[in-house]
């Protein structure tokens, strides 16, 4: 008499999917991840890297990690009110008058050893050195805002505030830095109080540069991004008062301490991809011509197709738990744009716009990580070949002009390389090599090129209990002997979530 095939009802489970049953669970083969990103490459070579490059189990469908992000650009406000101050006592922390002239405020920073007081705020969250992306208006961080109280100011810390010689100026004309005597913190703000150390060096720069167009600081969106006069980066830049240092008198004793909390939590999940085959034994036991066995050339493509759909859900999934339902991972495009950087591209965009995108996104005092994949669409992967090609992109289309002879190569071709078995283009620029990944995913969508940081992203099967929820094959779930059906069922599932992390280190271009 033949043994009965275990089956999960064995177990008093119930089985989610009602079509399909698991059949004989001595039958599944290991197939993982990894060994199914190798089949037909160039098809998914995202998945392909991830799985080779980026793998690291999880033991729980939902799970928790923690974001890092250094404090060391941190030590900087913006000058959001003035006041006189005598010297002597507490900073205060009334009567500060809201303007960007230092002659209305009563101040006199043009002479050393004079005493001022300001009023500072700044636009980053002190828990987790949360700050501003570039072109996520909906979270923008604005000055004041609750939870950006400025802690890091101590007494005796040397401080640098740029100065300007016109209200409507974006760029910084002077500076002088003061020496704080004493710090308090009221609400969102924190008061310093100090002596002028350097000077400015005319009395005409007398408006701070945290009044950009006489107006201060507020938000980070309203303006053009990059490090071009007039642009984000350099207006923010020279708005900002940083700690430049600390001095003490002789004798002295220790110096005081902050707190920094660099640490920030999200959450993820994983979901759950399946494909099956079903096919009668009498068809299964019939030989074609061209392909002899139907079955083995339908379980092929079943297989494919399986890893096509990992391949589209790494990028276009989003998180979100369904209420008694399906779970679903946070897929890369719907991560940086609902979190990362955003810029525009279009195939007329030259190489000098296309490098200002870069200056922001590796500025280090925003982003302290270098080193991305870049994924791009069919057509922006012939763009930037193009855009390399600078003498006959650049200067004989008009960009420049047709009788130039002088040629830059600030964006230039570097060869090919392999990553992962995938095959990706390497360009050399200003900011390091550019790796280029083409990637059909994103053909047909609004999305054209990704940046992703592959330090700070992981893929995540489920792996637990001495369960593994990779991917796995489960031959014959259905069976004549099981279920008395004349046919048999194969099925190839696979759990596995993604893991996106510090979106200041994302960028999409669309």
């Amino acid at each position: 008499m033949a043994d009965t095939p275990l089956t999960i009802s064995d177990l008093n489970q119930t089985d989610q999917e009602t079509s399909y049953t698991i059949g004989d669970l001595r039958r599944t083969y290991a197939f993982g991840s990894s060994k199914l990103s190798k089949l037909n490459i160039p098809q998914d070579p995202l998945f392909r890297v991830l799985s080779e490059k980026r793998t690291d189990p999880t033991p729980d469908s939902i799970f928790k990690y923690t974001e890092e992000r250094p404090f060391l650009w941190k030590r900087y406000a913006y000058v959001v009110a003035g006041k006189t101050w005598s010297g002597t006592g507490n900073a205060p922390v009334t009567g500060y008058t809201a303007d960007d002239d230092f002659t209305v405020i009563g101040i006199t920073p043009q002479t050393q050893g004079t005493y001022l007081a300001l009023q500072m705020g700044t636009d980053y969250k002190s828990s987790g050195n949360q700050q501003n992306i570039y072109g996520q208006s909906t979270s923008e961080i604005t000055v004041g805002a609750a939870g950006t109280t400025p802690t890091f100011f101590l007494e005796n810390q040397i401080v640098k505030v740029c100065m300007k010689s016109a209200t409507g100026d974006y760029v910084a004309d002077d500076y002088f830095t003061f020496r704080i005597m004493d710090v308090q913190t009221s609400s969102t703000y924190a008061y310093v109080a100090g002596i002028v150390v350097k000077a400015l060096a005319s009395a005409g720069n007398k408006y701070f540069c945290s009044w950009p167009a006489g107006t201060v600081i507020s938000s980070t969106y309203d303006l053009a991004h990059g490090h071009d006069v007039g642009a984000t980066k350099t207006i923010l830049e020279a708005a900002r008062s940083y700690v430049v240092g600390n001095a003490y008198e002789k004798g002295s004793g220790l110096p005081g301490t902050y707190n920094t909390q660099p640490y920030y939590n999200r959450y993820g999940c994983t979901m759950i991809q399946k494909q099956a085959l079903s096919m009668d034994n009498t068809t299964m036991a019939t030989e074609l011509k061209i392909v002899k066995n139907e079955y083995n050339r339908l379980w092929d493509e079943k297989v494919l197709l399986h890893k096509w759909d990992i391949g589209n859900e790494i990028y276009f999934s989003d998180l979100y738990l369904e209420t008694g339902g399906p779970q679903h991972t946070e897929g890369i495009c719907s991560w940086t744009l609902n979190y990362g950087n955003v810029f525009s591209l279009a195939t007329t965009k030259n190489q000098d716009n296309f490098l200002e995108d870069m200056s922001t996104l590796f500025d280090p005092r925003y982003n302290q990580i270098n080193k991305c994949l870049f994924v791009v669409s069919t057509l922006y992967y012939n763009w930037l070949h193009k855009l390399a090609g600078y003498p006959l992109q650049n200067l004989t289309t008009g960009i420049i002009g047709t009788t130039a002879t002088y040629y830059y190569y600030d964006f230039a071709k570097d060869g090919g390389r392999k990553l992962g078995g995938a095959d990706i283009f390497a360009f050399s620029t200003l900011y390091g090599p550019m790796y280029v990944l083409r990637d059909p995913h994103l053909d047909g969508t609004n999305i054209k090129m990704l940046a992703i940081p592959l330090g700070q992203v992981k893929y995540r099967p489920l792996v637990g209990n001495g369960i593994n929820r990779d991917t796995t094959i489960y031959k014959g779930v259905q069976r004549i002997e099981t279920t008395g059906v004349d046919a048999t069922v194969d099925l190839i599932q696979t759990e596995f979530g993604i893991e996106p992390a510090l979106p200041e280190a994302w960028a999409v271009w669309k």
